[in-house]
């Protein structure tokens, strides 16, 4: 079985595209096609369907992708373990974060950990935590920085943040010490990355509080600026707000909460993942 063509065929599939994966490759966009024609013309089945847009993955291509992704773990983890009897450290890690201000951090660990281990390439990227656990699950990526979800992943703590309500300086309650939970379903909300099983949307749905949507965003900076301008409150972990704070007030949320944030990865990783997770504890 060739690793490379299935390999190709998965980068494929989660692109979207022949010609991104022929950008990350030393193919051509038409050998990448020619490469997957000759994977469906050996298996007996189409596993792509061409258009316009790019690619997407037939049905009998959907049911073969958890195995067909266990496969390459498996290859990769099998090569990492040999160049290390070889005194070789090699293979790639790709890291997940959900927290964009976890960034500075995380880029300060990478260096370090590319610095001891320079043959390992390093991917990092950003996401949401329900995706990026998923991501873990299905091995499409190494480990993820996330809240602790439950997930069967192993998982390394890191640190816990509290949730806070950001609130206008003119607000009535920003002179307050604490800000009610269940108030939250009266105020003018601005949900930020809606519907993405954020902190914010667990501890809302553990309490039960719908809250009064006013405003979306995905971009935190946006949401900061909507308080500032006194047009509704939001709820965020502390880490997560920005430095400049003028005209906004945090408040502690009432009852408090405190997120757990950490590592979470597959129980049988990879070595290079297993070396971060080392370094990473070492670090921290």
């Amino acid at each position: 079985m060739n690793v490379e063509k299935w390999r190709i065929l998965l980068n494929a599939v989660d692109s979207g595209s022949m010609a991104a994966v022929a950008a990350q490759t030393n193919y051509t966009t038409s050998g990448v096609s020619r490469i997957i024609t000759t994977l469906e013309e050996e298996i007996g089945f189409p596993l792509l369907v061409r258009h316009h847009r790019g690619v997407t993955p037939t049905n009998e291509c959907r049911l073969l992708l958890p195995d067909v992704r266990a496969f390459l773990h498996a290859e990769e983890k099998l090569r990492q373990q040999v160049a290390q009897l070889n005194g070789l450290e090699i293979g790639s890690l790709t890291i997940g974060t959900a927290y964009s201000s976890s960034y500075p951090m995380l880029t300060r660990q990478v260096v370090k950990f590319v610095e001891r281990y320079p043959n390992i390439k390093v991917s990092v990227l950003w996401g949401y935590n329900r995706e990026l656990r998923q991501a873990v699950a299905e091995r499409r990526i190494d480990l993820c920085l996330v809240s602790r979800g439950g997930e069967e992943l192993d998982w390394i703590p890191f640190r816990k943040d509290r949730m806070m309500v950001l609130v206008g300086e003119g607000h009535p309650r920003a002179g307050e010490k604490m800000f009610p939970v269940e108030a939250l379903a009266a105020e003018p909300y601005i949900d930020i990355c809606s519907n993405q099983e954020t902190d914010a949307d667990q501890v809302l749905a553990r309490y039960g509080v719908e809250p009064n949507t006013k405003f979306t965003t995905s971009d935190r900076y946006a949401a900061h600026e909507l308080v500032r301008a006194g047009l509704g409150v939001t709820l965020v972990n502390e880490t997560q707000i920005l430095p400049e704070q003028q005209g906004i007030r945090a408040i502690p949320l009432s009852p408090p909460q405190m997120v757990e944030i950490g590592l979470a990865c597959l129980p049988q990783a990879t070595l290079a993942t297993r070396r971060f997770i080392r370094f990473w504890k070492e670090g921290n």
